[in-house]
């Protein structure tokens, strides 16, 4: 598919979806291209959207499950492989800035105490956000772990052998004697 035949698409349903909605708002969009992957972001601006957002984002990541399922559908291209983000009032661009920082104050904890770092339970596309400004580094690697509301992120450091913290050729604190 496109960016052409793209564009007209999400043009279309986005149209659509405002008027099924009735959000009285006015949006923009990017469409770009990322490692193969098509990624549609999709910005409403407008007075008193607090509704569309819900109480912890809960509103706006139904709204953007459903925006995504609708653009699927339109494709209608089984192999089409895109991402879609909704973001109302900046609500979510500032939450990202925020996990991005929380990610990066337990990336240093985890490199100074040299041991892993859990985060708590986040909601899949948090977890993704900390995945992805932590993927940059290559003295720290992420996992997921649990099930379901549970599932969290550890933040986890190379060795300090690795890091170069402990050199195995020096002698340790009782092997050192006095002359």
């Amino acid at each position: 598919m496109n960016k052409e035949e793209l564009t007209k698409i999400v043009d279309r349903e986005i149209g659509k979806f405002i008027t099924l909605s009735g959000v009285d708002a006015i949006y923009d969009y990017t469409i770009e291209e990322i490692d193969g992957t098509t990624h549609v972001k999709v910005s409403f601006e407008g007075q008193d959207l607090g509704y569309m957002i819900g109480n912890h984002g809960r509103h706006l990541d139904s709204l953007q499950y459903i925006m995504q399922l609708m653009i699927r559908r339109a494709v209608d291209e089984e192999d089409f492989d895109f991402r879609l983000t909704l973001d109302v009032s900046g609500y979510r661009k500032e939450r990202n800035s925020k996990i991005e920082d929380i990610a990066m104050q337990k990336a240093d904890d985890a490199r100074i105490l040299g041991e892993s770092i859990d985060l708590p339970p986040m909601k899949p596309y948090d977890r993704r956000v900390v995945h992805m400004t932590l993927q940059k580094f290559d003295d720290l690697k992420t996992e997921s772990f649990g099930e379901g509301r549970d599932r969290y992120v550890r933040i986890i450091p190379d060795t300090e052998e690795d890091l170069g913290i402990m050199d195995s050729t020096l002698p340790g604190p009782e092997e050192v004697t006095e002359e």
